[in-house]
């Protein structure tokens, strides 16, 4: 992992007390808890910013639908 980077941020009062709270709670630094924080977000973020290819997500559809299909009938023919 890199070296860090120090950074000043001004949280509001009530984003601090939450924040510490959690530190505390989880026995981890604020550094810790307010670097996960920005994680998830971020990766939340970037995930839901993603551009879906409807053709390629209906293709994989019916392939799930076809494979379960042919485990379906594969499954009969065994029984």
């Amino acid at each position: 992992m890199s070296k860090a980077t120090r950074v000043t941020v001004t949280l509001d009062p009530q984003v601090a007390e939450w924040a510490r709270e959690a530190a505390e709670r989880q026995n981890r630094s604020l550094s810790s808890v307010i670097n996960a924080a920005l994680r998830t977000t971020l990766v939340h973020d970037s995930l839901t910013a993603l551009v879906v290819d409807e053709e390629a997500e209906q293709a994989a559809a019916y392939d799930d639908v076809q494979l379960t299909q042919a485990a379906e009938n594969d499954a009969r023919g065994a029984a």
